[in-house]
């Protein structure tokens, strides 16, 4: 029986064909891709380079600023005043470094508010003292509003900033703060404004305008212990005569003494 013999001709490789036809077409765009891949991979770097410099530098500010409070809130648990004001100034200064960026603004607020409290507890045994962290209370939450005007914390920098003037006794700057914080759409703290703003204005012998305030207060079912307080300060007011007494509807002035006949 006869072998078959296969033949030893060799058939054309479809693959390598087709690979050979695709390399043919794509060849002369080898050069222009390999030097987009790389300048693609050069402007990833350096933005990875640059998103994580930028990323420690914005970060930076926070940091400093938590350590500052923390330590602060450390050294005022202690009672060591002295040191918790050296920590307030740097905060201040941190915040003028960082001057209308999102850190500054929660630095300014916590100093003022830090301030307050300091003044408060030396009020009593160191007067001078207390009157300097009042006004540097007010100069941070005023510092706050003239950087941050349309912030949605301005009614709460207005507020720490009218206590603090009221605290000096500046009433009328306290009035007007207190008049911007009663704007706020946190009905609290805008309660809290108008009655401290009408206590300005009894200070102030603007008793009309104190009167105006309480009634509102009283009448308010949302004001809560701030009624009751408008109602006891009203029934005082009631034993008081207004000395802003509107015009046009004041009483004449009394005419001269006639003198007396010469004998």
């Amino acid at each position: 029986m006869a072998k078959h013999r296969y033949s030893e001709v060799k058939h054309p490789d479809k693959f390598a064909e087709a690979l050979s036809a695709f390399w043919s077409k794509i060849e002369r765009y080898i050069v222009p891709i390999g030097l987009v891949t790389l300048v693609l991979l050069a402007v990833a770097t350096i933005w990875i380079v640059v998103s994580r410099r930028y990323t420690a530098s914005s970060q930076r500010p926070w940091d400093q600023r938590f350590q500052l409070a923390e330590e602060f809130q450390k050294q005022a648990q202690e009672g060591r005043e002295a040191k918790a004001d050296g920590l307030l100034g740097k905060m201040m200064a941190l915040a003028k470094d960082y001057q209308g960026r999102p850190v500054a603004a929660i630095t300014l607020l916590e100093a003022s508010e830090s301030y307050l409290r300091l003044g408060e507890s030396r009020r009593e045994e160191n007067a001078k003292g207390a009157q300097e962290d009042f006004e540097r209370a007010a100069n941070a939450a005023e510092q706050f509003l003239a950087d941050f005007p349309s912030h949605p914390l301005a009614p709460l920098a207005h507020y720490d900033a009218g206590r603090a003037r009221l605290a000096l006794g500046e009433y009328e700057r306290a009035a007007r703060h207190f008049e911007g914080a009663a704007q706020s759409r946190i009905r609290f703290l805008a309660v809290l404004a108008q009655l401290d703003g009408a206590l300005c204005y009894q200070k102030l012998g603007r008793l009309d305008d104190a009167r105006r305030l309480y009634e509102t207060l009283r009448d308010d079912q949302t004001a809560g212990w701030c009624a009751e307080q408008a109602e006891f300060e009203l029934a005082q007011l009631g034993r008081q005569p207004a000395k802003d007494t509107p015009r046009g509807t004041g009483s004449p002035p009394p005419s001269p003494a006639t003198p007396a006949p010469s004998k």
